[in-house]
């Protein structure tokens, strides 16, 4: 498995700020002595880089989720063009490593690096421009060039994209050639020619995948893509930022983990998604949350009535959900009081509900073992509460998925039955995406809190899986299948956002839909949001103050009218 660890800032945190901070980087590139490259700063800067990557990854992730019906983050659709500056302003400054990486590998003497922060960089600003749309970029971190650029142009973003697919095949030619010396401090492949060159080509089928309705020749360039291989299929290879269970001198646990160490309350899940993991009986259940509450709300209490749920979601009360639970477990009378107290857990809210929030942080289901490295939380595993959780597990060791195997086996079925020209099983490539990612959570799950974690029964997994194949030969339609199928994956997209983001924009799937268990939409807002469906970010207010171009992009630029190139579903909510 390819991992980066956080462990480089525990060993030279300090020396890497003063030398990458004080350092001019422009003069990184010198080299005087033809056979001692100056690999010393280039490995300084490659973590630094990396960390960049992880952070395109992470910047908008939780809402990514929030706009695809996972969180209760920004799922209420009113954005501003204050909402995301610091995401901007962010993803410059980190991706600016990345540029020093490349112009400090121009001589070719060190081709490895080189070929290392193509890809990172082709990685990152596709996912920016996948946030964003037209962006600062052939003239961007030039500011202290020989001939400064203080207010760059905004390239278009189908342009943005062809210059990354150019990086990706550039990286692939530069990791073949020889590297004098060893890469150091490469936390993602280890220094590996061969494991960075399948990230460089899976990098490419994922921007080709995303690109593929916007370009005149996306199915083909796609289909060639595929049939080259190359690109990640086996789980061993799957492409991971790890954390560790590090507190000092800085703490390098997974962020989502914090909520067990009491450092703020976790944000709301939709009630959904955890109500239809009950249902469907999904084996990742106990890995991806952790409840915190056993105890039912007493509606006749008035503290208790005011941090029940708004809008009749409140799982225990649900008299739909209920209903469908008693179908699912083959209960006849009364519900037992273990099961509604064991449901009591998934404390969460409904899309888009935007009531105030009370003050009932030590209720809300959290995230669990996957992808946070914290708690599992099975029927078994007591619920005690926020405070109480810290000591449960001193953990933190969790992961976000990059790109996996999983994720490469659904775009080729993506591909197959929207009618690209790619072939193979669908329904086999479905079943076996479906195992993976399982798979990986348990693996985490057992890796993270090994005392009470147990892997789920064959036979449990299997009968999951059957139900979802089963769904899938139901369906008599490609698209159909394909929407079976991007319901599957959002159930796999706990801890990755942004790929579930462009998938619904980029297919329109999986159709929302009202609330109902185990169906293939999801569900709706509960109250008609103040804006449609978030179709791209809103450009950032200071960017107008500082860059003139940027003017007319927060002027003219509307985040729910104006899609991104590749997007040509356009989706809107349905009232």
């Amino acid at each position: 498995m390819i991992t980066y660890k956080n462990v480089f800032r525990a060993i030279m945190l300090t020396g890497l700020i003063s030398v990458v901070g004080s350092c001019n980087y422009t003069e990184l590139d010198i080299n005087q002595d033809p056979n001692r490259p100056a690999t010393g700063s280039l490995g300084l800067l490659l973590p630094v880089a990396e960390n960049a990557a992880r952070n395109a990854f992470t910047s908008v992730n939780s809402n990514a989720m929030g706009f695809a019906g996972l969180l209760n983050s920004a799922d209420s659709y009113n954005l501003s063009n204050t909402s995301y500056q610091g995401t901007w302003n962010t993803a410059y400054l980190n991706l600016q490593s990345i540029e020093q990486m490349l112009r400090a590998t121009e001589d070719g003497k060190n081709p490895r690096y080189r070929g290392i922060a193509q890809v990172l960089k082709a990685y990152s600003m596709g996912n920016y421009v996948d946030m964003f749309g037209d962006m600062p970029y052939s003239e961007a971190w030039k500011g202290n060039a020989a001939e400064p650029i203080k207010a760059p142009k905004f390239d278009k973003d189908s342009d943005i994209y062809e210059d990354l697919l150019k990086l990706c095949d550039q990286a692939v030619v530069e990791l073949a050639k020889p590297q004098p010396v060893a890469v150091i401090n490469d936390y993602m492949g280890a220094g590996s020619a061969a494991t960075w060159t399948r990230i460089a080509k899976t990098v490419k089928l994922r921007l080709l995948l995303t690109s593929r309705k916007g370009r005149a020749n996306g199915n083909a360039e796609l289909k060639a893509a595929f049939d080259a291989g190359g690109y990640i299929t086996a789980p061993a290879n799957n492409w991971s930022y790890l954390y560790s269970t590090q507190v000092s001198p800085e703490d390098n646990r997974h962020p989502w983990y914090f909520t067990y160490a009491g450092q703020g309350d976790p944000t709301y899940i939709n009630h959904q998604f955890m109500g239809e993991m009950i249902l469907n009986k999904d084996p990742r259940l106990p890995f991806y949350f952790y409840r915190q509450t056993s105890r039912i709300l007493d509606q006749s209490n008035p503290t208790d009535r005011g941090s029940t749920p708004f809008g009749g979601s409140y799982l225990p009360l649900r008299a739909s959900f209920l209903d469908e639970y008693k179908k699912a477990f083959n209960i006849t009378g009364a519900i037992p009081s273990s099961d509604l107290a064991y449901i009591a857990g998934f404390f969460g809210r409904d899309r888009a509900d935007v009531s105030g929030a009370a003050a009932d942080g030590p209720l809300r289901a959290t995230p669990g073992a996957y992808p946070a490295g914290g708690v599992y939380s099975d029927r078994t595993t007591a619920a005690v509460g926020l405070t109480g959780q810290a000591a449960l597990n001193y953990g933190g060791n969790g992961l976000w998925p990059l790109i996996h195997s999983w994720n490469t086996k659904f775009y080729q079925i993506e591909a197959i039955l929207d009618g690209t020209g790619v072939t193979g099983d669908a329904k086999a490539l479905f079943e076996a995406a479906m195992r993976e990612q399982v798979a990986v959570v348990v693996a985490q799950g057992l890796k993270s809190d090994p005392s009470r974690a147990k892997a789920p029964a064959a036979a449990e997994t299997d009968a999951y899986v059957k139900a979802w194949l089963d769904l899938y030969d139901g369906a008599t339609t490609n698209q159909a299948k394909l929407n079976v199928v991007a319901k599957q994956i959002w159930f796999c997209s706990w801890g990755q956002g942004m790929d579930l983001w462009n998938l619904q924009r980029r297919t329109g799937y999986p159709i929302q839909s009202q609330f109902k268990q185990f169906s293939v939409g999801i569900q709706a807002p509960i109250s008609k949001p103040p804006r449609q469906y978030a179709l791209r970010l809103p450009y950032p207010q200071s960017e107008g103050a500082l860059n003139p171009n940027a003017a007319k992009y927060i002027t003219d630029v509307v985040f729910d009218r104006d899609p991104i190139f590749w997007d040509k579903v356009k989706v809107k909510w349905e009232f």
